[in-house]
């Protein structure tokens, strides 16, 4: 059973995804809450496998409580779900590490197996979020030449497999590489693209097709 928290201020969804959890032979949820305010202590108490994160609730926003995890347990996979389908909060989801976003209009079959394929190591958009993404990487939003970046060919590959939602355990694995060097190629690759996570090198490595 794969584990999780669910964090959305909307009582009668809470519930209504709480009841629909119980009968779930793939997802147990652990804990939900109304607010974000405590996600850092929550997430550390519970150890969730993954973070259902609503987008705006009281106190503090979802994106700004998933920066606050990304700081302080970059490892935990939170995916948004949220009823905004707006390109903005989209890629500001996915800037601030975001392993998947689910509208709650979705199915609940749907979300469980959202909530899977992110436990497994992949990501997640709603059918009519990947449009948008599509959309946006195929418009004149997205430069038509590729900016010269200076990767080496390791740091490409690595690059590559980060954009395949691996993780450096992954691509060590894949590369036959220690997860020490992994990291090191990923901290050259930050500092190369100007980003600081692992979802904006996604986001600049194809607007500028690097890869």
């Amino acid at each position: 059973m794969i584990r999780v928290i669910l964090f959305e201020d909307n009582q009668n969804f809470r519930e209504a995804l709480t009841d629909a959890f119980e009968d779930s032979d793939k997802v147990f949820l652990t804990q939900s809450f109304p607010n974000a305010t405590k996600a850092v202590d929550q997430i550390h108490e519970y150890q969730p496998d993954v973070v259902l994160m609503d987008i705006e609730m009281p106190g503090i926003s979802g994106l700004d409580a998933m920066t606050k995890i990304q700081e302080a347990s970059p490892e935990t996979k939170v995916m948004i779900q949220t009823q905004f389908e707006d390109e903005h909060r989209i890629f500001v989801a996915l800037c601030r590490g975001a392993w998947g976003y689910a509208l709650k209009s979705d199915p609940f079959d749907r979300l469980e197996d959202a909530i899977e394929e992110v436990h497994k190591g992949g990501g997640y958009f709603s059918p009519a979020i990947a449009a948008k993404v599509a959309r946006f990487f195929t418009s004149d939003t997205v430069r038509s030449e590729p900016e010269y970046v200076d990767l080496t060919e390791r740091e490409k590959e690595v690059l590559t497999l980060l954009t395949k939602a691996m993780r450096s355990k992954e691509i060590a694995t894949k590369l036959f590489l220690s997860t020490e060097t992994v990291n090191s190629h990923l901290k050259h690759i930050y500092k190369k693209l100007h980003v600081n996570s692992r979802a904006e090198a996604i986001v600049r490595a194809l607007e500028n097709k690097l890869i």
